[in-house]
């Protein structure tokens, strides 16, 4: 059966995907938008320096893979090339048919370029995975935020008096116009010197691939200077104050972007890039990674000893009462099958949840219970239950997804004539088990929307009386979502295969749902909340530790402080600053804000304050005549 795979065909689509995948990518898989320079090619500089080759390879083997998958059913594949008109094609020749159908060459025809998407995905995915181009945008929101001191050296460069005023200007509040130019100033003047013979951390190699994204740089900056340098000496400027502000911010945003590509060229992990800022002046706080594993990990191995003890006493009672129903070892694995596929499905479904809120609220685009957040997350849950099912049903049901298959490929060999029927009745079996898993979308959906919107509120609401709220909240939504998925997929296989169903297998399914999501609800809502009063990681707890001196300094008392951390604050998109402070580009940001709170409320104190009353006449006005 693997003769083909010794033959020369084989290792020619070999060197053939090889070749292609080498040069394939450095495509960009990706838009352009701001955050990119003008070219991205090659591809390589926008990697961490020890992350390019890594991410190749990864690509190169993922897509040998596929390749080697695809030449697997080759012998069986190449009888039924006859109906699309190739004839007498040999067995063998099917691999390097395969490669060219990867590789995109003119031969293959149009009903094949859905092998072209599913290469794109695989490098958007790979590409993402090494975060490209996510890691520049988390760096360019980390130096919008961060809080800047010029060094020595960077000073130095400046002749008096400019550098006087940059240096007062700096002292403004960072939302000026004033502090924004001072700021722009510096960075301008200083990365025009790099290479130049300074001693600063940045080599002038890694900045030459972006020499033009530079030159636009300095041009706005040349085009921008006299107007704002007119606005601050009350003379007559082309702009107003707030036409200016945008468009320095804009420049801003594309230094901080031509600073990253840099850094990030010449830096082999994260925890490097933050050190080169912090040597370029930038005040960074030091925060851990955090740990989803530690959160999901529980939830799920007492889902699945749940889910296996539930199916195993559901045997029982339908053995008890007379109902047909797996014995013995059959229970057992039975049992075993239902807590892997709840194990996958709803872990999955809670740690995309997490993941894909945490990554919207680093980007700042996260809002509390709204539709425009929930339902990406939603759908991905989705769609991983819907493969976890399907998975399921094609591994416990191995003979006849080849049976499916052979009859699928005797339907392509045989599109009309005797065989025709028999192949169709061999080859429904696995198409009518995808579609009729279809519904269990609603599954995944639900758990990880609900779940997303357990998180929201007080993350000081941790007592068992808020964990039975989330449990029955979300377990009763997952029983409703797992009760109608059940329902329409039994309709569903009653319509396409008359198999008949019974109402308790439903209610058994929404009763396991109802478990699992009383697990989930009890158990991971109060574990992120948990983590973020106390959080486990040592640089994250002194991030907060500061925060929350800080706020009692500002707010005038401890409790005003805590009620302000750990209270949802419309200005983060209805998070905690609590949580807020655990994202780089989130940190700095949330202490401008609390500098803001306290402002606001001294000056609505003062306004509250009553006035002293006046009478005239009196010992002051005697004394006074």
């Amino acid at each position: 059966m693997l003769d083909h795979y010794w033959s020369a065909f084989f290792v020619l689509g070999l060197l053939v995907v090889t070749a292609f995948a080498w040069r394939q990518f450095n495509e960009p898989s990706f838009p352009s938008h701001e955050a990119l320079p003008r070219t991205v090619d090659p591809l390589r500089y926008l990697f961490l320096k020890a992350a390019y080759r890594k991410a190749r390879f990864t690509y190169l083997s993922a897509l040998l893979l596929l390749y080697a998958l695809l030449v697997a059913p080759g012998p069986k594949i190449v009888p039924a090339l006859g109906a699309v008109g190739i004839e007498k094609f040999p067995d063998e020749g099917w691999a390097l048919l395969a490669a060219l159908i990867i590789t995109g060459v003119g031969l293959t025809p149009d009903s094949w370029k859905w092998f072209h998407k599913v290469e794109e995905l695989l490098r958007q995915w790979v590409h993402a995975w090494f975060l490209v181009p996510a890691g520049i945008e988390r760096t360019i929101g980390v130096l919008e935020d961060a809080q800047y001191e010029p060094t020595p050296s960077q000073l130095a460069l400046l002749q008096s008096p400019r550098k006087e005023t940059v240096q007062e200007d700096l002292k403004c509040l960072p939302e000026t116009l004033r502090y924004r130019w001072a700021r722009a100033t510096i960075l301008v003047t200083w990365l025009k010197q790099i290479g130049a013979g300074g001693a600063g951390p940045l080599r002038k190699a890694n900045f030459d691939p972006f020499e033009e994204d530079f030159d636009a740089i300095l041009e706005k900056y040349r085009a921008l200077k006299p107007d704002v340098e007119a606005l601050g000496a009350g003379a007559t400027s082309n702009y107003t104050e707030d036409q200016l502000s945008r468009w320095v911010d804009r420049l801003l945003r594309r230094v901080y972007a031509y600073i990253s590509w840099g850094v990030r060229n010449q830096a082999d992990s994260e925890r490097e890039v933050y050190d080169t800022l912090e040597e370029l002046g930038f005040r960074i706080p030091k925060i851990g990674g955090r740990r989803l594993f530690d959160i999901v990990s529980p939830a799920v191995l007492l889902i699945a000893l749940i889910t296996m003890l539930f199916w195993i006493t559901n045997d029982a009672v339908k053995q008890a009462m007379g109902l047909p129903a797996p014995r013995g070892s059959d229970s057992i694995v039975s049992a075993l099958s239902a807590a892997m596929a709840a194990c996958l499905m709803y872990g999955g479904a809670v740690l995309i949840a997490l993941r894909c809120r945490s990554a919207e609220i680093e980007r700042r685009l996260w809002r509390e219970r709204s539709p425009r957040c929930l339902i990406p997350i939603a759908i991905r849950a989705g769609l991983v239950t819907w493969a976890v099912i399907t998975a399921t049903t094609v591994l416990w049901g191995l003979s006849e997804t080849w049976q499916s298959l052979a009859g699928i490929v005797a339907l392509f060999k045989s599109p009309a004539g005797d065989g025709s029927a028999s192949a169709l009745a061999s080859a429904k079996w696995l198409p009518i088990r995808i579609a009729a898993a279809l519904p269990w979308l609603l599954a995944g959906a639900t758990a990880s929307a609900v779940l997303a919107t357990s998180l929201a509120g007080d993350a000081r609401l941790t007592d068992r009386s808020q964990r039975a709220v989330d449990a029955i909240f979300l377990s009763g939504a997952l029983a409703l979502a797992v009760g109608w998925a059940a329902l329409l997929q039994y309709a569903l296989m009653e319509k396409f295969e008359g198999k008949p169903w019974d109402l308790a297998d439903v209610i058994s399914l929404g009763l396991a749902g109802f478990a699992c999501g009383a697990v989930i609800g009890f158990k991971v809502p109060w574990a992120c909340k948990t983590n973020l009063v106390t959080p486990p990681d040592r640089a994250t707890a002194g991030v907060l530790w500061e925060l929350l001196v800080q706020a009692e300094s500002e707010l005038g008392s401890k409790v005003a402080a805590q009620n302000w951390i750990f209270s949802p604050n419309a200005d983060l998109g209805g998070i905690t600053p609590a949580e807020a402070v655990q994202y780089t580009t989130r940190a700095t940001g949330v202490k401008r804000l609390l500098e803001s709170e306290a402002s606001a409320r001294r000056e609505q104190a003062r306004a509250e304050r009553p006035l002293p009353v006046v009478i005239e006449g009196g010992r002051g006005a005697g004394r006074l005549a």
